[in-house]
């Protein structure tokens, strides 16, 4: 398993999200991603892209998610 790591921290909404799709798009199968986080409104987004583009949540935490393909 191939693991990347984003920090979102501090970035408004839609730059949150653009961040994560940015990683999120050249990822393989084997890989996750996790993103750590501070403002709850860039989750709301994040899941928001997540469902939308059909990626999977393997983890919610507090302040980290981590995504798979």
């Amino acid at each position: 398993l191939i693991m990347k790591e984003i920090n979102v921290t501090g970035l408004q909404c839609t730059q949150a999200v653009m961040a994560v799709l940015r990683e999120l798009m050249p990822m393989n199968d084997n890989e996750e991603i996790h993103v750590t986080y501070e403002e709850p409104n860039a989750r709301r987004d994040i899941m928001a892209l997540i469902k939308r583009r059909k990626y999977n949540l393997v983890k919610d935490d507090e302040k980290l998610l981590i995504i798979s393909k």
